[in-house]
């Protein structure tokens, strides 16, 4: 087990989906005590968070065969957050006062990682559509951050030419996604 303590989370996970009964003891072990935490600030009741985080770990494990995750951390709180949220729902709480409807809401670093996840993964579909030179200097621009001159002497072209290539990308993707997921090519997807 102690090897699988610097283990990452993608090394965890497909262990995981392989069965791997340490990779999820490590995955257990690296994010109990925060979703803990998580879990008692929603619901301000010990026994009900460890309740939620009891049957988030079995639902993991249950589904460890077909878990499609790409970033653990935000799945986990959020597999909490929703949990938690059934079993205020379930349990029928008769008063819910505004500050723990204002704990419902996610860490901040863990609700930008969701967006900024599928915002990617919106561009990434949309992106297939393009013909394949036209994506990958879409590609090398957008996600890993080469500089238009850098593209053109990789493809030995011209830097007029990858602003053309970078024009028709970013005009498919508007029309594919619209103007509020077009801003998000922007910025830096890291």
């Amino acid at each position: 087990m102690q090897h699988l303590k610097n283990s990452s989370d993608a090394t965890l996970l497909r262990m995981l989906g392989k069965g791997n009964s340490l990779a999820f003891q490590q995955v257990y072990l690296n994010y109990w005590e925060s979703l803990y935490a998580y879990a008692v600030n929603i619901l301000n009741d010990r026994a009900l968070a460890e309740d939620v985080l009891h049957e988030v770990f079995m639902q993991v494990w249950a589904k460890r065969a077909t878990l499609k995750v790409e970033n653990l951390k935000p799945y986990l709180f959020n597999a909490v957050r929703n949990k938690a949220l059934t079993k205020i729902r379930d349990d029928k709480f008769t008063t819910l006062d505004e500050a723990l409807i204002s704990r419902l809401d996610l860490i901040p670093e863990v609700e930008r990682a969701f967006d900024r996840i599928d915002t990617t993964r919106a561009i990434q579909e949309a992106a297939q559509k393009l013909p394949a030179r036209c994506r990958t200097i879409f590609y090398m621009n957008k996600f890993q951050e080469y500089s238009v001159e850098e593209i053109a002497v990789h493809f030995n072209i011209s830097t007029r030419t990858v602003h053309n290539q970078l024009s028709l990308a970013l005009k498919h993707l508007r029309e594919e996604l619209g103007a509020a997921v077009f801003l998000a090519l922007l910025f830096p997807f890291h």
